[in-house]
């Protein structure tokens, strides 16, 4: 039987590159919407909590205010509703070891969801930054990452480096409770997290899902994706 896989997503939020991605490896996906005022009493049934990219999160939750550049705001696409439920399921499914892949936005998730914080905007707060995302483009950006070698993420991919996709502005900046770092760009900017006392649980600053459909980058992100769809079928 194949895993079921909670994913979040608001109604107007396109999700098919993830959803794709959990079928392909032999997941059954289970879009979760967010609606204002709804939040799970408890978590779902689901065997893997796929945690994907999407507007910032708000920065009360990280107890900052927003952060502005000659009096405009950098946080863009704010739902509070989203995070409401994202940020509750995460912490449920880590209090309960439900395997968690967090993928861009998810991996600040998770990072806020026990008691970390983000910067909220890379390329103004920090200086010599990599280009992460381009404005100009609406292909990804690309650039190296260094992986720690006794990490899951190098035990995956076989690799202490690699070549990834980059389509963010902002990233992990403290890390939540139980989380190590373990892959990193040139720049310093954490694009791997893990929790090693728990059966899967990875968040990566980058795009596997999208990686799939470069033939370049495919077999990092596949590497990912069945781990996850795997470490799900255990739970």
């Amino acid at each position: 039987m194949s895993p079921i896989i909670g994913i979040v997503c608001k109604t107007e939020t396109t999700i098919e590159n993830y959803t794709d991605a959990i079928v392909e490896f032999r997941g059954e996906p289970r879009v979760l919407v967010s609606r204002p005022g709804r939040v799970p009493n408890g978590i779902p049934e689901i065997d893997g909590l796929l945690l994907p990219g999407g507007g910032d999160l708000d920065p009360r939750h990280y107890d900052e205010s927003r952060y502005h550049v000659k009096g405009i705001s950098k946080i863009r696409g704010v739902s509070p509703s989203r995070d409401a439920l994202e940020l509750d399921l995460c912490q449920k499914a880590l209090e309960t070891d439900i395997p968690v892949f967090g993928i861009c936005r998810g991996i600040q998730v998770m990072s806020v969801a026990t008691g970390g914080s983000l910067y909220q905007d890379i390329h103004t707060q920090l200086k010599n930054c990599l280009l992460h995302k381009d404005e100009s483009s609406t292909r990804d950006a690309q650039h190296s990452i260094k992986i720690q070698p006794s990490s899951l993420l190098s035990h995956l991919t076989d690799t202490d480096t690699a070549e990834v996709n980059s389509a963010h502005h902002q990233s992990v900046k403290v890390i939540g409770a139980g989380f190590m770092v373990t892959a990193q760009s040139e720049d310093g900017i954490i694009e791997a997290i893990e929790n090693p006392s728990k059966p899967f649980v990875l968040g990566v600053q980058y795009h596997p899902e999208r990686m799939l459909q470069d033939p370049e980058l495919r077999k990092h992100g596949q590497k990912l994706f069945e781990a996850f769809i795997h470490a799900a079928s255990q739970s």
